[in-house]
């Protein structure tokens, strides 16, 4: 699993430039002139990986679990994010494609000795290796950390996760260091997220260690909420957080298919333009949420009723004319297989609007405003950082609503007009878990408008988020015999093979429980 394994793979997936990030390394991470390769030339392909495991294999999976994603007509699916029949071969690719691209990061932070003039780089290395390695945990609990990325040890030891959680904000400590170094190597085309803007980088840096803490938000572990206590001092004190959605552009374009940007390529059409890739016309959308954005959901925890989202239209499509519904926006009931078409993923959603070329190249985002927001609105309310989190919650609604208005490429205002939050605003405050007055539980309020303004875009998030707060109350899929949704996932069959002495065996009962194996944040 750990280095001395990805070594092969590394060749595929790194890239020294935005100009020819997909084809270079065949040459060069695997031949005896490694070693002069500078972090500058390693740097896009490692954002550019990430980014593609974020918007694919991460949000797939959260997005399946919080009933945002369902199947469409003519399709039937064993998929245990709908039937909970997990075991080593369920989402492998949230295990081993992680520690591959936390790898890609260890291999930038293994330059420090030869070229320690790239404290930039490796600033943001080590932020995007703990967010790897924080996924890894919050998914798996026990993982490999302090052996995991030494080419010496082939069978990395697994490390208890209440200790790794520590580590990981030292590592944004020191990433935080190299940030604030007045005589680094300026970061050049390589930073295809913020273009050489340091301050932005301690933004994002900031960000992700709020997260962070509101990870620690359940836990009664004393050294883990002694440790979210000062953290969030520390945080409280900065005020210093992302004020503006986070995208990702190393070059995307249409002159070769696998230099598409990662949302139409994985969704859009076909390398040919002939058809619709298969994740297209298989995925649709849940009818939890569907329900939600319809007006038409009313439960003890939520209260829709008569309240259209205005960012319906550009989450979902509605039911095609000719079918049953059409012009209506109808969600799969998860575990059940639609025999009538249902509503699929938006144009605006794919990137699919005015010309496909549109979406080919337009931004990635691996972290909205709205996100931001709504982090610090729970932070706020918890009482972790000061600040009023009516307001920040506010903030976080019409940040969703900028985001779902953005234009790009030669699209218009015609063509994606935008959305006026106004009237929404009005009519939810009111009511139950979608505005602010209308809430008995605040943490409802912001985590379910967090949810439907990541919903498709950070499936991960919502995943974890539910988790650890328990909102937005989903239903179970039919036909489950469990009475929850599952606490993480088994380990893959890769380690059961390859790290047999060290990998904890895990039954597929025990993922059903809050136990010693749970991961971190649900103790």
């Amino acid at each position: 699993m750990k280095k001395i394994f990805f070594s092969s793979m590394f060749a595929l997936f790194l890239f020294t430039s935005c100009e020819n990030y997909l084809d270079v390394n065949e040459k060069q991470s695997n031949n005896a002139n490694f070693d002069a390769i500078a972090p500058n030339q390693m740097l896009a392909g490692a954002l550019n990986n990430y980014t593609n495991h974020q918007l694919n294999s991460l949000s797939t999976y959260g997005n399946r679990m919080t009933y945002v994603w369902g199947l469409n007509s003519g399709f039937t699916s064993n998929d245990p994010a709908w039937t909970y029949t997990f075991d080593s071969n369920s989402y492998s690719a949230l295990f081993e494609t992680t520690y591959l691209f936390a790898d890609n990061f260890q291999d930038i932070l293994d330059k420090q000795d030869k070229f320690p003039d790239y404290q930039y780089h490796f600033g943001i290395a080590k932020i995007f290796k703990v967010m790897l390695m924080d996924y890894a945990t919050a998914l798996y609990g026990d993982v490999p950390y302090s052996e995991a990325f030494k080419n010496s040890i082939p069978a990395p030891k697994y490390d208890d996760d209440k200790t790794i959680i520590p580590a990981l904000f030292k590592e944004l400590d020191e990433a935080r260091a190299y940030l604030s170094s007045t005589d680094a190597v300026e970061l050049g085309s390589e930073d295809i997220i913020f273009h050489g803007d340091i301050p932005s980088w301690i933004k994002f840096l900031n960000t992700v260690e709020l997260k962070l803490v509101l990870r620690l938000s359940k836990t009664t572990d004393a050294t883990l909420v002694a440790l979210r206590t000062a953290r969030a001092a520390q945080l409280n004190a900065l005020q210093n957080f992302v004020t503006a959605d986070v995208a990702c552009n190393p070059g995307y374009n249409s002159s070769d298919a696998t230099k598409r940007s990662p949302l139409y390529r994985f969704y859009g059409l076909n390398e040919a333009l002939s058809d619709w890739t298969s994740a297209n016309r298989a995925n649709a959308g849940g009818a939890f949420i569907i329900d939600i954005l319809n007006g038409t959901l009313n439960n003890t925890d939520i209260n829709s009723t008569g309240i259209v989202d205005p960012r319906r239209a550009r989450m979902f499509a509605s039911v095609p004319a000719g079918s049953p519904g059409a012009g209506t926006w109808i969600g799969n009931t998860l575990g059940l297989f639609p025999l009538d078409p249902i509503s699929r993923m938006s144009s605006f959603f794919i990137g699919r609007v005015g010309s496909d070329e549109n979406g080919m190249i337009r931004d990635a985002y691996i972290m909205q405003l709205a996100e931001s927001k709504f982090l610090q609105a729970e932070a706020a309310q918890r009482g972790y950082i000061s600040g009023d989190a009516h307001a920040l919650f506010l903030d976080g609604i019409n940040a969703s609503m900028a985001f779902n208005s953005k234009l790009w490429g030669t699209n218009t205002t015609a063509q994606i007009p935008a959305l006026n939050p106004t009237a929404y605003l009005a009519a939810i405050d009111s009511r139950n878990g979608l505005g602010w007055t209308g809430s008995t539980d605040k943490i409802n309020a912001i985590i379910t408008q967090k949810y439907l303004a990541l919903a498709q875009w950070h499936g991960i998030e919502l995943y974890i988020d539910q988790q650890r707060t328990g909102y937005p109350k989903t239903p179970l899929p039919v036909g489950v015999i469990q009475t929850n949704a599952p606490n993480r996932l088994i380990y893959p069959t890769s380690e059961y093979s390859s790290n047999s002495s060290n990998v904890p065996n895990v039954s597929g009962s025990e993922i059903f429980s809050v136990n010693a194996k749970t991961p971190y944040y649900l103790q």
